[in-house]
């Protein structure tokens, strides 16, 4: 009798035992891009920086991972109309529906809708809804699963014609070095802190088990907008919780504000 495994990426705790000579900032920077896949992180050279690692695996012309990544998605999303249209503008960073609709130029919500469903039944993207309204199809979010590819086609992919004639160190500082630190890296960072609080609840660290963790649609009630990305539910209530990835530290003024929220 065969056996199928249906083997997910590693978490970020997992695949930093690829690459211990980094400092926790860095490994957080590596796990970014490279995400739980261990062929990739098998690659990552202790002896150069993150920015080398980068350039050398993923944004260099001919990089050894750039023609991994746009083969297997090629082969993964070319049987699907306008999929690499989609993915594009999931990559740019719009989540809701109307957004993507009309980023992407898909011709209507019909065809959207069957776009988006493939590529979340191929778990190439993933469809995400507040813990405090599943059910609410307007407050929907469609995101990237991995990371590489998601690098991929925010950076290398979408800035291809100048990644082809530019020095890669160039590229880098021009095309990568702000938005990744600003944009890419705060965004996995609550992926990892969403991971961590999973490892917690599954070893019976937590004094309230939660039973749900996601984002969080702030006083539906009101009709207050706004959203919270890290929130765990338990028996007893919700616990909110803030993931920041920055250069300084917070303030007492951005923490008085996200209490008033």
């Amino acid at each position: 009798m065969d056996r199928v495994i249906d083997l997910k990426p590693m978490d970020y705790y997992d695949s930093a035992l690829f690459y211990p000579e980094y400092s926790n900032e860095d490994k957080i920077r590596l796990y970014s891009v490279f995400g739980g896949i261990p062929y990739y992180n098998r690659l990552i050279d202790g002896s150069m920086s993150v920015k080398e690692n980068i350039i050398e695996l993923i944004a260099s012309p001919g990089a050894r991972l750039e023609n991994e990544v746009s083969m297997y998605l090629r082969s993964e999303i070319s049987r699907i109309t306008n999929a690499n249209e989609v993915f594009e503008t999931l990559a740019k960073g719009y989540s809701r529906f109307s957004d993507i609709l009309s980023r992407s130029h898909v011709s209507s919500s019909p065809t959207l809708v069957d776009v988006l469903n493939k590529l979340c039944h191929m778990e190439l993207v993933r469809r995400t809804t507040p813990i405090n309204d599943e059910h609410n199809k307007k407050k929907a979010g469609y995101y990237v699963v991995d990371p590489l590819s998601l690098f991929y086609y925010r950076y290398c992919f979408r800035y291809a014609s100048q990644l082809s004639v530019m020095d890669p160190e160039v590229f880098f500082s021009r095309y990568i070095q702000e938005d990744f630190d600003t944009w890419l890296v705060p965004r996995e960072f609550e992926e990892i802190c969403k991971q961590y609080l999973i490892r917690m609840n599954r070893s019976g660290r937590l004094e309230d088990p939660f039973e749900k963790i996601g984002k969080y649609w702030y006083d539906p009630k009101n009709k207050t907008n706004g959203e919270f990305d890290l929130v765990t539910e338990d028996p007893k209530g919700y616990i909110f919780y803030e993931a920041k990835f920055r250069s300084t530290p917070i303030t007492q003024t951005m923490i008085d504000e996200e209490k008033s929220r």
